[in-house]
């Protein structure tokens, strides 16, 4: 999970084993398991471009469901992901807003806004999405299925995510203080990318209390310490600059050992300055002031 900002960020799974005081942390996907989590991610971006106001905000709520198959005798493994988007509240520039709930039988957008037409359209087209990652016998994504025309995630870009978890965290055991980094790349959509260095501290043992029970979990967190701002190839505009810096950042990951994976992830970055933004050649300069936040929870 991650949340991310691709819109369905795909869940962290862990392993844990401990020895002596340590623990080694290893991802896993175990065939014929399901579960569910919910995300709430929210977004806040203060744009001055050209000398105009572009500034958005944006709060979603989603649920995930992640199903692992079995393993083929050539050591394939699919893994669908079923996702829904709850609620979705936007606002654009020139005062646009833009709500949609799934508890509604038939949502439509009632502004008479043409852009506001434009974005309800693709979030309801989007409102329920399957996506299914075949894997290799060492659990690289060798094809994803179901991705609809216009996503704003590519094949490629899921694949350099899911790889990434699988990358995240140290190959040996650590004790409790231990520290390490990793780059970490957030989709933000339409082709935009936040590259973000991010450092590691493993807090050791702690609980978890739910509505029926307790759990020991291991504790992460984590600080960002630099940001930039890129576009995918194919993307309708480039960042030619992105000087940028990070006021404020944590990351918190719960991890159970009883089910081998993350319950639980919070996530807050606050990243702010210049840039300039390329489009048919024409440079645009800008400021940036953006906080991304994001939390995701296992649920029944």
């Amino acid at each position: 999970m991650s949340k991310r900002l691709f819109a369905f960020s795909l869940p962290i799974l862990l392993l844990a084993s401990t020895t002596m005081g340590q623990v080694t942390l290893v991802h896993k996907v175990t065939e014929g398991d399901t579960y569910k989590v919910k995300s709430t991610v929210s977004t806040e971006q203060k744009l001055t471009l050209a000398g105009q106001d572009l500034g958005t905000t944006s709060q979603s709520s989603l649920e995930q469901v992640t199903t692992v198959g079995k393993r083929g005798a050539d050591g394939k493994l699919k893994l669908t992901l079923d996702n829904t988007i709850l609620t979705t509240e936007i606002s654009l520039p020139g005062g646009v807003k833009i709500k949609f709930d799934s508890k509604d039988k038939d949502p439509k957008e009632t502004s008479g806004n043409p852009v506001a037409q434009i974005v309800f359209d693709k979030v309801k087209e989007n409102a329920k999405t399957s996506t299914t990652l075949v894997l290799d016998k060492g659990n690289k994504v060798l094809d994803v299925e179901g991705l609809k025309p216009g996503a704003d995630a590519t094949p490629e870009a899921i694949k350099d995510e899911f790889a990434e978890q699988f990358q995240r965290f140290p190959d040996k055991p650590i004790s409790k203080g231990d520290t390490w980094e990793r780059d970490i790349k957030m989709n933000l959509g339409q082709g935009q990318v936040l590259a973000v260095k991010r450092k590691y501290t493993y807090e050791g043992e702690t609980e978890k209390s739910t509505v029926d029970s307790t759990r020991k979990v291991h504790k992460i967190t984590a600080v960002d310490t630099s940001a930039l701002l890129t576009t995918r190839d194919g993307a309708a505009f480039k960042f030619s600059k992105s000087d940028l810096k990070v006021d404020d950042s944590t990351n918190t990951l719960l991890f159970d050992p009883q089910v081998g994976r993350a319950i639980e992830v919070n996530s807050k970055v606050r990243i702010s300055g210049k840039l300039t933004l390329s489009i048919n050649n024409m440079d645009l300069d800008g400021d940036l002031d953006l906080t991304l936040a994001t939390k995701v929870e296992e649920i029944k």
